[in-house]
């Protein structure tokens, strides 16, 4: 199994919230503190690829040295980095030409941009752990990566795809996938666990479905609890 990728302690401000969120801001920074599945490993290309988690836009590209997720702006005008390139293992920003190594900091600016160092330039940078042949992340980590282990009962002769390293059912995921809503600084309130877990497994519904593998139930709705 790939190494975990360290990632700063904290890749984004206290009280961050992603533009325009569909999530209360009590529930955001709780969900964000889950790790989900973003991508098959597979299909991570060379060149950046935008995907979203809990309405923050991220990019995820491979390097020489293994996969990388950021967040899909460029901290020098905002622009999406997914835009972007791979070149001589950097992440090229396409619009002013800002190149960045795996760790997300600049290591080359144009000249025109010479009034400020290459050091102003970091890209918030996530985990990217590759298990179950996906490629999982968290956006506000804390510990060890909090993945499920998956028990799956079909059979490769039933997989639809054969591409695929995995096909689960809704099921599987439903019993295997234990979200932890308590601990650190925030304070749960017992009654909103079914909430934050039908938002969570909504939001693991969406992602599978948009990496084309099946899944068996309607999306869930939200508790009122």
């Amino acid at each position: 199994m790939p190494p975990v990728e360290p990632p700063p302690s904290r890749p984004l401000p206290e009280g961050f919230l992603p533009p325009n969120c569909t999530f209360s801001e009590q529930d955001w920074p709780v969900l964000a503190r889950q790790w989900f599945p973003v991508s098959r490993a597979d299909e991570v290309p060379a060149k950046p690829r935008q995907v979203i988690l809990l309405n923050l836009r991220l990019a995820i590209y491979r390097m020489p040295d293994g996969i990388r997720i950021g967040r899909d702006m460029c901290p020098h005008r905002g622009l999406p980095l997914s835009t972007g390139r791979i070149e001589d293992d950097e992440l090229v920003c396409a619009y002013h030409g800002l190149r960045y190594g795996s760790d997300g900091q600049c290591r080359k600016a144009p000249e025109k941009l010479a009034l400020k160092t290459v050091e102003c330039f970091r890209i918030t940078m996530f985990p990217a752990v590759e298990r179950h042949g996906l490629v999982w992340t968290c956006l506000i980590p804390q510990g060890e990566p909090g993945i499920p282990d998956i028990h799956s009962t079909i059979e490769a002769s039933d997989l639809e795809r054969p591409a695929s390293p995995i096909k689960l059912q809704y099921e599987d995921w439903i019993d295997s996938a234990k979200f932890e809503f308590s601990g650190g600084e925030i304070t749960i309130d017992p009654g909103h666990h079914q909430s934050l877990q039908d938002l969570a497994l909504n939001e693991y519904q969406r992602l599978f479905s948009e990496m084309g593998l099946i899944t068996t139930a309607p999306a869930l709705q939200p508790s009122r609890a």
